[in-house]
Order: C-alpha cells, then sequence, then structure tokens
C-alpha cells in the first residue's frame, strides 16, 4: 500500500509576506500617464547602458504625432500601450504600430522611412521592422492585422487624450489587449522567455482589473476574442486562464492550446 508522502517544508525562509505584497501592487494610473511613462524608461534604459547600446533614435510621441499629422489610422500597441491595464508600467525595446493592410500600411511604413531615414526597413510577414544598422532587434515595428483579435484592436479601441503632450490617438481595449497576449503566448514560432513575458502581462492585467474602481473584464467579449485567436477552444482557454490568475496560480504555457 502506498502511502502519500508528507509536505516537506520549502528549503528557503519566507519573507515577510506583507512585503511581498507591496512588491506586487498596482498603481492606478491613467493610460496617457503609463505610456508616457514606458517611454521615459525606454529612454533611461538606453542612456544609461550608452556604452553598450547605441541610442534608439526613435522617439514615441515623435511617431505619434507624424501618423496623426498624416491622418493614417493607427493603433498604438505593444508594451507602451498596456500600462494602464497592468498598473505596471515597464520598459520596453521598441515602438508597435497597428495600421490596416494595403493603403494605410504602405503610408505609414514610408512616413516612419521618411522620419527616420537613417533605420534599415527589413519586411517580414505581418510587420516591417525598422533597425539600428548592424543591431538584430528592432526599434520600431509597423504591422498589419493576421488575426481576428488584431482587426478588432482597429474597430473596437480606447482613445487616449494626452493634454501634456497634445497628442490623441487609440489603443487596444482590456479585452483586446488580453487576447492579444493570448495569441502570444499560442505562438510557438515565438521566443519561449517572450512567451513568459506575455504570460505575465496578462497576469497582471488581469489582477489590475480585479483592483478598486477599474474596469472588470467582460467574459463575454473576452471569449469571443479567444475564438479569434483560436477558434473552437480559445474562447474557453482564455476564460481558464483568466480563472487561473484569479485564483494565484501561474499560466502553464506548454498546456494551452
Amino acid at each position: 500500500m502506498q502511502t502519500a508522502r508528507p509536505k516537506r517544508s520549502p528549503k528557503v525562509q519566507p519573507s515577510d509576506s506583507a512585503w511581498q505584497a507591496t512588491k506586487s501592487s498596482r498603481r492606478n494610473i491613467s493610460h496617457a500617464d503609463a505610456i508616457q511613462e514606458s517611454h521615459f524608461l525606454q529612454h533611461q534604459f538606453r542612456k544609461q547602458w550608452n556604452s553598450i547600446f547605441v541610442a534608439s533614435p526613435v522617439d514615441l510621441n515623435q511617431v505619434l504625432r507624424t501618423l496623426i499629422k498624416k491622418k493614417i489610422p493607427f493603433v498604438l500597441t505593444g508594451a507602451h500601450a498596456i500600462g494602464g491595464w497592468t498598473g505596471r508600467p515597464r520598459s520596453t525595446y521598441d515602438v508597435d504600430i497597428l495600421v490596416k493592410s494595403g493603403r494605410n500600411f504602405a503610408r505609414a511604413v514610408n512616413a516612419m522611412k521618411a522620419l527616420y531615414p537613417q533605420l534599415e526597413c527589413r519586411p517580414f510577414y505581418g510587420v516591417t521592422g525598422f533597425f539600428i544598422p548592424g543591431e538584430t532587434e528592432s526599434v520600431l515595428d509597423i504591422a498589419y492585422p493576421h488575426r481576428g483579435d488584431h482587426l478588432d484592436a482597429l474597430a473596437n479601441p480606447v482613445w487616449v487624450e494626452d493634454q501634456a503632450e497634445g497628442l490623441r490617438y487609440r489603443i487596444p481595449s482590456l479585452e483586446t489587449a488580453l487576447a492579444n497576449k493570448y495569441g502570444a503566448m499560442l505562438n510557438l514560432a515565438r521566443d519561449i522567455q517572450k512567451r513568459g513575458q506575455d504570460a505575465i502581462d496578462f497576469g497582471w492585467m488581469v489582477r489590475h482589473s480585479l483592483d478598486p474602481g477599474r474596469q472588470p473584464i467582460d467574459p463575454t467579449k473576452l471569449w469571443s476574442l479567444g475564438e479569434k485567436v483560436w477558434p473552437g477552444g480559445g474562447g474557453d482557454e482564455i476564460l481558464r486562464s483568466v480563472e487561473r490568475v484569479k485564483t494565484g496560480r501561474p499560466i502553464d504555457l506548454e498546456a494551452l492550446g
């Protein structure tokens, strides 16, 4: 007869739970302020390590102003766009812009070529990346939708009013941002470390939606968007992922899909 193994005490001495709670707290920050904070952190990081990294010539506000001035409809995506949803703005290496395919995509790419002629422009499926010569990671990405949740980002965005910068532009809604991260987590061609960051971002968005005064997640809308990521299974799985986070469990990347 097999007996149950006794639970072993953790080898690492646990720290003060109240202290750990402060390290995982979220701020009730506006989208405009969160985006500018990520912009600041991005430039501070490269400035601090200027002896190692070439300073990025890409300026978020300059990109936004150029697209707005040329009347090119777009949605700001990536880490810049989710800081207000996570309550924890973070630094990021690049600026991500989503536009419709076809004429708007061509116009946006040409506008960035004119704005940053010193950058190398490299086309990929679904995205054109702009690179500092000699570097292997892009500093600016212009993408067009290749999944249904991307189309929703363009069709049902949230407007950001940045009075300090005099800017008005769009970002994905909470549910669309979650679906975008879910799709990224399912992408096996994506680096496992970046998929891990996607899971972290997904988790912070879910937890921040539970904070006082925050917008709750619409499960019906999220289910529909999950189905656009993975038809026939994505709706139920994205809701299960939300419940895992709510109950304090991590997202298992290997179990997804």
